[in-house]
């Protein structure tokens, strides 16, 4: 894991959760941290904007489709 990322989740997340103004969006933790540790790991594990590469190499310049 990247030193990055924690600083990131750190300073954003952990920090803003720890003030009382926000406590109402922070407690559904099952609302945002899952989906968000899924999106990590999905993200770890394929190359970055992946699919959009998949999708444009199936069309040509001229408009047509390639086999896929």
């Amino acid at each position: 894991m990247n030193w990055g990322y924690i600083t990131a989740f750190w300073t954003t997340v952990v920090m803003n959760c720890l003030q009382p103004v926000n406590w109402e969006a922070c407690l559904p933790v099952q609302d945002w941290l899952f989906p968000a540790i899924g999106d990590y790991i999905r993200f770890k594990t394929e190359e970055p904007y992946a699919s959009e590469k998949r999708s444009l190499q199936h069309f040509r310049l001229d408009g047509s489709q390639t086999k896929p």
